[in-house]
């Protein structure tokens, strides 16, 4: 089963993203609310992907993706974000994002872009 990581500030959104990939039978999620616990987070487990907000108090999305390849972390890293401006989803994807997707997003394409993230994430 594959590790996935979801971040975002909104309650119903983790649950609802929870709840979508615990049906698939192919994912443990383990999620987060609070952007803040992210690094002591990544510290102590490690995920297959990681599904991430892109604006949440605390630490951004984009801090958040900084920070990982930063300390060379290459976990492939999802943005699904309400921010629909190209700027952020071109820096994202400079950071090295997997993919940058709008709110709301379909769900069988968000699963089929998470699957891609963790086989590539595997294959890498």
């Amino acid at each position: 089963m594959s590790r996935l990581l979801i971040v975002d500030d909104d309650v119903a959104v983790t649950n609802s993203l929870l709840v979508l990939f615990m049906q698939t039978g192919r994912y443990e999620v383990e999620i987060l609310n609070d952007s803040t616990l992210v690094p002591t987070l990544l510290l102590q487990t490690s995920f297959d992907a990681l599904l991430l907000d892109m604006d949440m108090p605390g630490l951004s999305g984009m801090d958040i993706l900084r920070r990982l390849r930063e300390s060379g972390d290459d976990t492939p890293v999802v943005v699904l974000t309400g921010v629909g401006d190209a700027e952020p989803a071109v820096r994202a994807m400079k950071l090295g994002a997997f993919d940058y997707l709008i709110k709301p997003a379909d769900e069988d394409a968000l699963v089929e872009v998470i699957d891609a993230a963790v086989a590539r994430g595997r294959a890498a």
